[in-house]
């Protein structure tokens, strides 16, 4: 029996390189360069207002429960 190159058998796999993974930063920074610029302006000022409410000092009214 003879080889045939048309045989599965005789096939050779194509063997892709594989894709480049990209960082997690990197895959941020794509989508952000995908968002519309009225979203990205909505994100800024949310962003802007997350970080007013984490800095600011805490209330001291310390109410027990008891």
């Amino acid at each position: 029996m003879t080889s045939d190159s048309s045989s599965p058998r005789g096939m050779r796999k194509e063997i892709r390189p594989a894709s480049p993974t990209i960082s997690p930063a990197q895959a941020i920074a794509d989508a952000w360069k995908r968002e519309s610029p009225e979203n990205q302006e909505k994100w800024r000022k949310l962003d802007a207002e997350v970080k007013t409410r984490y800095n600011a000092p805490r209330k001291l009214n310390r109410k027990t429960k008891m």
